[in-house]
Order: C-alpha cells, then structure tokens, then sequence
C-alpha cells in the first residue's frame, strides 16, 4: 500500500513516539505514590497496637505501663526501621528515573514485606521472652532487605532505569550495604535463641547504619542554605 507523503510523515511521527516511549519506560510517579502510602498506612498501624491502660490509681497504672514497656519499645524500634526502608527507597527513587513491569512487581513484594511488619512486630512486642516471635521479626526485615536489594539490583544494571552517567563506584557502595542489612537481620533472629534481648538490640542497631550518609548522597541530605540562583 502506498502512502501518501502526508501520511508517510503520520505514521514516522507514530512510529517515533512508539519507540521513545519503549525506551523512556513507564512513569515512577504512581510507584512513588503507592509506596509513600503504603508506608504511611504501616507506621500508622504500628500505633494502633498500642493500648493505653485504664487505672484506678497511680500504682495500678504504674504497674500497667511496665507491662507495655516491651510493646512501646518494639514500637519505637519498628517505626524507626520502617522509617529507614522509607528513607532507603525515597532515595532510590531519586535515581531510578523510569520504571517497567518486572520493576512493578519487585516494588509489590517489597511493599508486602513490609506491610506484614506491624502483625511481627506485635506477635515481639507480645511475645518477647519466645525466639520464635524474635525470629518471624526478623525474618521479616530479612527478606524487606532482600527485596530491596533486588529492586536495586534490578534498576542498576546496565542502569537500566537509572540515571545516565550515574558513578559505578556509588552504585556498587549501595548494592554492598543493602546486601550487608538483611544478613544482619538474620544473625539478630538467629541471636534470639540464645537471648531475645540482645536480638531486639540488634534490630536497634541496624538502623544506625544509614545515620552516615554515603559520599555520593551528601548534597541530597545537606542543611546548608540554597544559594541564589542570580545576584541582582
């Protein structure tokens, strides 16, 4: 069938469109957008188990509030690590810039792990005297961490929704912490069958892992004031 030049120009101009769409990938605005309420759903939820005591003195309610102790402080400790996972994957996504199906899916498990940790973190906060509860925490936060290792894995190579020119070494520092968080996790749960206490300072601890920023990420989390743009 022969085309008229008009029509020729139609169908290079769809054509064109067709192959910068398949190169440029799907948007990561809704990604983001699920994520962030995801989270934001979870740290709510870890409250919620929270039960405050009614008392008929100050000792009945003294008493009350040290048998919650565990709860609140497995509280604090799953809302800073979910925290940091939300923090890890606002500055993931700062650099993955497109994303694609199998992106999709990772980020959907990723996003599953981590809105199963409010029943773990109950079942410890309830339970902390028993391994088992130490281990299905810890369990986990393993596998939150090797999810978002895949995910990073996944975008990273060949930066394949990453930003072009991206530093090698960075990507690489990245993919060494995030493999290093999750095999912590593990050796906490593995700790809790000795002692359930020093497996729930382990899970404190791991989070402080990420209070140093990276070399490549300084100007991401720099107090320093804007300058201005223009001097007039």
């Amino acid at each position: 069938m022969n085309l008229t030049p008009d029509e020729f120009n139609d169908q290079s101009s769809i054509n064109d469109a067709s192959v910068r769409a398949r190169s440029q990938g799907l948007s990561t605005v809704r990604v983001t957008a699920l994520t962030d309420g995801v989270f934001a759903i979870v740290l709510t939820l870890l409250v919620l188990d929270l039960h405050a005591p009614t008392a008929i003195s100050q000792m009945q309610l003294l008493s009350d509030l040290r048998e919650i102790v565990p709860q609140l402080m497995l509280f604090v400790v799953s809302f800073a690590i979910v925290a940091v996972f939300w923090y890890g994957h606002h500055m993931e996504m700062h650099w993955i810039v497109r994303s694609d199906r199998v992106h999709l899916g990772i980020t959907l498990i990723f996003l599953l792990t981590i809105s199963f940790v409010p029943f773990s973190a109950s079942l410890l906060g309830k339970n902390p005297q028993l391994p088992l509860a130490a281990t299905i925490y810890g369990a986990n936060l393993f596998l939150a961490g090797v999810v978002r290792y895949v995910h990073w894995t996944y975008a990273s190579n060949g930066l394949r929704l990453m930003r072009s020119g991206l530093d090698a070494e960075f990507v690489r520092h990245i993919k060494r912490v995030f493999v290093l968080v999750p095999v912590l996790y593990l050796v906490a749960a593995g700790l809790s069958w000795l002692n359930t206490i020093i497996a729930i300072a382990g899970f404190v601890l791991i989070p402080l892992l990420y209070v140093k920023p990276a070399r490549h990420t300084w100007h991401l989390t720099s107090l320093r004031p804007l300058e201005p743009s223009s001097q007039k």
